[in-house]
């Protein structure tokens, strides 16, 4: 054997062994992806889960909600002003869904799944006129994306908030 053909097989070693390596680099690649898009996951379900808890945690809160929307007139400066809030909150959640998504870290199921557990609250009065004014401080494309929603009417009246708003105003 010579010299060239040992440089031939060192050749072929070199490149196996550079082909395994990017097998396995791929794989690595491919399992943190999947583990930062759980994680991505994961964050966003609990930053939304927090949406509902000064609402379970705070009886006035609740009461609160369902008088502005029922009657947005009938808030006073400080109601509407928590009311506010708390829809800034929420919606600044959903904003980050939506980032995400357009990261790629979530999917479009997913991203619809909290657009859905959140959104439908804007059709409500108060949310509604809410929105028509304070949409300005969001992310451009997020807000155009729940505009164009809205309008369209994609989004299903039957979140267990506006019902209670309706059932609400309906025995007034």
């Amino acid at each position: 054997m010579t010299i060239q053909d040992l440089g031939s097989i060192g050749e072929l070693l070199a490149a196996i062994a550079t082909i395994v390596t990017l097998i396995y680099l791929a794989t690595q690649v491919r399992q943190n992806t999947r583990a930062l898009k759980s994680a991505t996951f994961q964050n966003i379900s609990g930053e939304m889960g927090r949406n509902v808890e000064p609402i379970l945690n705070n009886a006035d809160l609740a009461a609160l909600m369902v008088k502005g929307n029922i009657d947005p007139t009938s808030l006073t400066e400080e109601e509407a002003l928590r009311f506010s809030s708390m829809l800034t909150a929420s919606l600044r959640r959903l904003e980050a869904v939506f980032v995400q998504h357009q990261l790629g870290s979530i999917d479009s199921a997913l991203k619809e799944g909290f657009e859905l557990s959140l959104i439908s609250i804007l059709q409500m009065p108060f949310a509604s006129h809410w929105w028509s004014t304070a949409k300005t401080v969001f992310y451009p494309p997020f807000a155009a994306h729940l505009d164009r929603r809205l309008a369209a009417g994609e989004i299903p009246r039957d979140h267990p908030s506006i019902l209670l708003a309706v059932s609400k105003d309906q025995t007034r």
